[in-house]
C-alpha cells in the first residue's frame, strides 16, 4: 500500500510539473501606430503579426491608435522589426508598452 501511495504522489508531482511548464506567461504589447483608423487597418497588420510564433491574440483601440498583441513572454518584438512591419503596411510605428496582463481578447 505504501508503495502505491509513493508512486501516485510522484506521478502527481510529475503531472503538475509538466502542466506548469507547458503554460507560458502571457504579456501584452500595446503598440502606438499612426494611421490606424479603421478595422481594415488593424486587420492588414494583424495578418502579419499573427505569423509570429507565440502571438496568441490581437486587438485594438482605434480611438487611441493602439494595436494590442497578446503573446507568451518569450516573444521579442523589437522596435526595428515593428517599424519595418508597419511601414510595409503603410503605417508609422511610434512605440510600445509591454504589460503583464493580457486584455486584448
Amino acid at each position: 500500500m505504501k508503495k502505491y501511495a509513493l508512486i501516485s504522489t510522484n506521478f502527481l508531482f510529475i503531472a503538475l510539473l509538466n502542466n506548469t511548464t507547458l503554460q507560458a506567461k502571457e504579456v501584452q504589447h500595446n503598440m502606438r501606430v499612426d494611421g490606424i483608423t479603421c478595422p481594415f487597418c488593424v486587420a492588414t497588420s494583424a495578418k502579419e503579426l499573427k505569423k509570429i510564433d507565440g502571438v496568441i491574440h490581437i486587438g485594438s483601440d482605434l480611438k487611441n491608435g493602439i494595436i494590442k498583441v497578446c503573446s507568451d513572454e518569450s516573444v521579442q518584438l523589437t522596435d526595428e522589426a515593428l517599424t519595418e512591419l508597419f511601414l510595409n503596411k503603410g503605417f508609422t510605428y511610434k512605440g510600445k508598452e509591454t504589460i503583464d496582463t493580457c486584455d486584448a481578447r
